[in-house]
């Protein structure tokens, strides 16, 4: 059952729930579009200036759907995919949080903070974990930023870009990294 964010309905309402098999062909669309297609250029989340190729694929999204402790949730607004976001869990204390798209023409309204205090929720209060972390490639100050703003704060790791076994991935920029950011969830 969809879990509705308690504003008021209307056009502007968001709901939020799993994603299934069924999602995929949406949800592949969207994360493309999102973070490396020409549209995502007009948004501020666009990786197309970095990083070349699929951010996604429906083989990768089906295992994170499938997956135990996995859940890729859905911001859905009048039943149109505008968001998504995976949480999972990677130790008893910590969910990793990632694969955060909103549609380009839909960033600026309120959909991604809201998608990533539904992700906060579901770490906290139906997996009980104490930390979400997340990783945000070095160069992306906004980005950083934006996450800063919202309680998450750097580990002191970098991680590799992209990270071992990534396929698919053209690097348009040398050297980059990708930052480890951690917040409590009390």
């Amino acid at each position: 059952m969809p879990h509705d964010d308690h504003l008021p309905s209307g056009p502007r309402a968001l709901a939020f729930r799993p994603a299934t098999p069924a999602d995929l062909p949406d949800l592949v669309a969207l994360v493309n579009v999102a973070y490396r297609s020409d549209e995502s250029r007009d948004g501020w989340t666009t990786e197309a200036h970095l990083v070349g190729g699929p951010r996604a694929d429906a083989a990768m999204l089906a295992k994170d759907i499938e997956r135990a402790g996995s859940q890729i949730l859905l911001a859905e607004r009048a039943e149109a995919l505008v968001g998504c976001a995976h949480v999972t869990q990677v130790s008893t204390t910590a969910a990793y949080f990632g694969l955060f798209a909103v549609r380009p023409s839909d960033q600026g309204t309120g959909v991604g903070r809201r998608l990533l205090a539904e992700a906060e929720r579901v770490a906290r209060e139906e997996w009980q974990l104490a930390t979400l972390e997340m990783t945000v490639l070095d160069v992306r100050s906004e980005l950083l930023a934006y996450y800063g703003r919202r309680g998450f704060q750097p580990t002191g790791d970098l991680k590799p870009f992209p990270p071992p076994g990534a396929d698919g991935i053209v690097v348009l920029h040398d050297g980059l990294q990708l930052v480890v950011l951690r917040k409590d969830l009390d």
